[in-house]
């Protein structure tokens, strides 16, 4: 069964002085919802391989930049730390990841995929790229470089406004 979101009616009449808000119009919805989307897809995608959509980003992560510490897998794939330290393990008992000293520093810890995690991933992108591709059909080439163009000047925004932040706390 089809997950969609509720067709979106024309909002009441908002009381006076409260804020103006049209849901269909923010685009962090639109955002959450194409996400969710895609994880639902990808979860299909990676069944058969056993694997899952956290797993799946640990991978690709890893995959593109070899060995990382936990943090930096952490920014990288969006997952809490918590949750993430629980699919690492997973992935490690799976053989798929292994876990290596930091050469410069002995309280850190870097993952590196294993043979058997790069054959993962290599057996099961073409089925991820199939998704991702399904998502952009249709789209102008043009529109989906300035739509990856835009998503990364966002996350520039929103990591300047967290350093200002910290700027202000210090």
């Amino acid at each position: 069964m089809s997950r969609r979101a509720a067709p979106l009616s024309e909002a009441p009449i908002p009381e006076p002085g409260a804020p103006e808000f049209a849901l269909d119009r923010h685009l962090f919805f639109w955002i959450t919802q194409l996400l969710d989307r895609r994880d639902r897809q990808l979860a299909v995608a990676l069944k058969s391989a056993g694997l899952r959509v956290p797993e799946w980003r640990a991978l690709a992560s890893l995959y593109s930049r070899h060995r990382l510490s936990m943090s930096e897998l952490a920014d990288l794939t969006s997952i809490e730390r918590t949750t993430l330290s629980r699919t690492v393990e997973r992935m490690v008992r799976a053989g798929w990841v292994t876990r290596l000293a930091d050469t410069s520093d002995a309280r850190v810890t870097r993952l590196r995929l294993t043979t058997a995690g790069e054959r993962l991933f290599a057996r099961i992108w073409p089925a991820v790229r199939a998704v991702n591709n399904a998502a952009i059909a249709g789209l102008p080439g043009p529109a989906v470089e300035m739509t990856h163009w835009a998503l990364q000047e966002m996350c520039r925004n929103f990591d300047s406004l967290a350093e200002r932040g910290r700027r202000d706390i210090a």
